[in-house]
């Protein structure tokens, strides 16, 4: 199963861009593209879209007045090269707003809200026929790659600055241009628990708590008292 995008967008420049992005995350189809709003509206009126990317400013009919006329509308990420729609458009419970020019790391940020959010209860659990959930993993770009990472095989990671060090059941550690704070609130609550101002860890690898120490696969992990109640909570849970 796909995540099945249409884009909407009066620039061919915008068009390709997105076109491009959309090709480089495995979960997302892309299954049109469109020039203007009329033909989005016929488009939605005849085929399933899970994705809309859709530009605000449009001759004759824009994005925002375009959504007013859909019953119902799929995800909807507005893209626009002007900032002071920000506000108005989140009337319209959208997934996100992107700023032209848009870097694939922000696009990729916007996707990742509707793929983590889609089924909340799939980020912990295998599906009935052993086939990982759409939103069982993550993408993160490093290296001018895209790496996909499961959920269950992330460690810990490890925030320094405006970078996170991913580790990971295999491989080396993953450094990655993101910031802890940011990247806490894209990850599963019930799995994952800051510890440290420095340390989100993955709560089914923690092998041992002694004091103000987590041991996960031999390595020593800080537990800082502010965030112990939390993961204290998260392990009664359990």
């Amino acid at each position: 199963m796909k995540y099945r995008c249409l884009i909407v967008d009066d620039e061919p420049i915008a068009q390709q861009i997105l076109e491009k992005y959309i090709c480089q995350v495995e979960v997302l189809e892309l299954v049109g593209i469109c020039s203007n709003a009329f033909e989005a509206l016929n488009y939605l009126h005849r085929n399933p879209v899970d994705i809309l990317l859709l530009d605000i400013k449009m001759p004759t009919l824009s994005g925002l007045e375009m959504l007013k006329t859909l019953h119902q509308a799929p995800k909807v990420i507005l893209t626009t090269a002007f900032s002071e729609f920000g506000v108005e458009s989140y009337e319209y419970g959208i997934v996100d707003y992107l700023l032209k020019p848009i870097s694939f790391e922000r696009f990729l940020k916007a996707v990742n809200k509707i793929i983590l959010t889609e089924n909340p209860a799939a980020n912990v659990q295998q599906s009935q026929d052993g086939v990982p959930p759409l939103s069982s993993f993550i993408f993160f770009k490093a290296d001018k790659k895209i790496h996909k990472y499961y959920f269950k095989d992330i460690l810990f990671i490890e925030g320094s600055g405006n970078y996170v060090k991913i580790h990971a059941v295999q491989g080396p550690p993953l450094l990655v241009l993101d910031k802890l704070s940011d990247l806490v609130e894209k990850l599963p609550k019930q799995q994952f628990v800051r510890v440290h101002k420095s340390y989100i860890v993955n709560v089914s690898h923690i092998e041992r708590i002694e004091g103000n120490s987590i041991s996960i696969r031999g390595t020593g992990i800080p537990l800082s008292g502010t965030y112990k109640p939390g993961l204290d909570s998260i392990l009664q849970s359990k």
